[in-house]
């Protein structure tokens, strides 16, 4: 086993992969956001080598959609890590295709290609959120509840909180998704999305913290990769499971991790003061 970290400016990604032999691993989004869209490239190594994942810092990364084609520059200053040259804005309906070429995995002289596509969904139908404040002897905090319409079609969701200017979902194990098979295309009332707990590291959120919930419409791949890595992470019981199951990927040519185009919608409240 290999344990993946790859760093985005909004997330960590953590996970664990079956590595009988060097792969490459892709981490990759276009979000409707009009930011510097990132692409992050490792290789799977030893798990017992206590060193850091191998980076790629050499490869020739594109992106194409809607006919044309950008290539990413890499970032000086974090090896492995891809930048689109420009800001520009994921669209719905668009068809985001990534090519990766020049990667020699097994740094045997032989460079492979690999290559990966997302079609971006629709916008979420996004309203608002309400925050309730519990209080018990097990936990304490602020729940956050979602409004919301869910359209008829088949829908994948992904949440995030931020508090102030924190993201508080950082980590893959954070990272909430959800089908929408209990409200398909129905009106969500008040559905619980995320919980700030008093004993978080930056400290209980108090009156007049702005509290934002960011509603991802993702994939299906995005989805199921994101289920896989979560179980990954918490590993099996040994007494009632079978060995752990390859995290599914949408990377060709035996690459694994993930390439994903995902709509955003964002809400903000602020804690009222009693």
């Amino acid at each position: 086993l290999t344990v993946l970290t790859l760093h985005s400016c909004t997330e960590v990604i953590e996970i664990e992969l079956d590595s009988t032999y060097r792969r490459l691993v892709v981490y990759g989004t276009v979000s409707s956001d009009s930011i510097r869209h990132e692409v992050t490239l490792a290789t799977t190594s030893d798990y017992f080598s206590n060193q850091p994942l191998p980076k790629v810092p050499d490869a020739t990364v594109e992106l194409e959609f809607n006919g044309q084609s950008i290539r990413l520059e890499p970032v000086d200053t974090v090896p492995g890590l891809y930048r689109s040259p420009a800001a520009f804005r994921g669209k719905p309906g668009i068809t985001y295709n990534l090519h990766i070429s020049a990667v020699d995995v097994d740094e045997d002289g032989i460079t492979g290609e690999y290559s990966a596509s997302s079609t971006m969904p629709e916008f979420p139908m996004l309203d608002s959120i309400d925050l309730a404040y519990f209080n018990s002897p097990f936990v304490s905090g602020y729940q956050v509840f979602m409004y919301a319409m869910d359209p008829p079609a088949r829908n994948y969701y992904g949440f995030r909180l931020i508090r102030n200017d924190t993201l508080l979902t950082k980590r893959l194990f954070d990272y909430t998704v959800q089908p929408d098979d209990f409200f398909n295309g129905t009106y969500i009332y008040g559905l619980p999305v995320g919980f700030i707990a008093d004993d978080e590291p930056g400290g209980p959120a108090r009156p007049g913290d702005t509290v934002t919930f960011e509603l991802n419409q993702i994939d299906r791949a995005y989805y199921d990769f994101v289920i896989d890595a979560q179980l990954e992470i918490l590993g099996n019981n040994p007494l009632f499971s079978g060995p752990p199951a390859n995290i599914r990927t949408n990377i060709d040519n035996g690459g694994t991790g993930i390439f994903a185009a995902y709509a955003i919608r964002r809400v903000s409240s602020v804690i009222p003061t009693p």
